[in-house]
């Protein structure tokens, strides 16, 4: 049990993995955790355990110093692993990373009042257990819809796996591309505004 904040800097060209292990950790100052460098980040909840993190910040609102998420990452970052991770932010965003966002394996719930996941670039649900509930914003939503070095164009949403329930007050999906539900048993709402979900 940690009351504080975890920061992850290690440079633009090396992978990291922070391994959860029963942690709680709670912030009521500053982004619980973040992570300021990196080539990708992964999160890792380890089999047969439960992990908390808490953002219990009031809103930050239009300070654009101030990280406005529980979980913010400005590389690819992974969220993995056979346990179980619960992410609250009682003002703020859940999960953010500027890049890539790739949820895997694990029991995901995140509970925020603004956007519960949102990877800039893309976000993609590959496996496990995944319930968002956002009051006030979005369930999953990408921001940029360029083209990168690679010719691959941004602002991908993709659901390949997984059971996934998304709680919104405004979209379930904002993709500021496209959004791609694959799946035997997907059951999806269809709306007018492309990209939406």
């Amino acid at each position: 049990t940690f009351y504080g904040k975890i920061v992850i800097d290690v440079g633009d060209d090396n992978k990291f993995e922070l391994a959860l292990c029963g942690l709680t950790l709670t912030s009521q100052t500053d982004c619980p955790l973040q992570i300021l460098s990196g080539d990708k980040v992964t999160i890792s909840a380890k089999k047969s355990t439960q992990n908390y993190v808490y953002d219990l910040r009031e809103s930050v609102g239009d300070d654009d110093t101030a990280i406005s998420s529980a979980i913010y990452a400005t590389c690819d970052l992974d969220v993995q692993g056979k346990g179980e991770l619960y992410v609250k932010s009682t003002a703020n965003n859940g999960i953010h990373t500027k890049d890539d966002l790739t949820i895997k394996n694990l029991t995901l719930q995140v509970s925020c009042v603004d956007n519960a996941l949102k990877g800039n670039d893309s976000v993609t649900v590959e496996s496990g257990n995944v319930t968002l509930i956002a009051t006030q914003g979005d369930g999953i939503k990408t921001k940029n819809s360029d083209v990168s070095s690679k010719g691959n164009r941004r602002g991908n949403v993709t659901i390949s796996g997984g059971t996934v329930l998304i709680y919104a007050a405004c979209d379930g999906i904002d993709a500021a591309y496209n959004a791609q539900v694959d799946g035997e048993n997907d059951r999806r709402h269809a709306c007018t505004s492309p990209g939406v979900w």
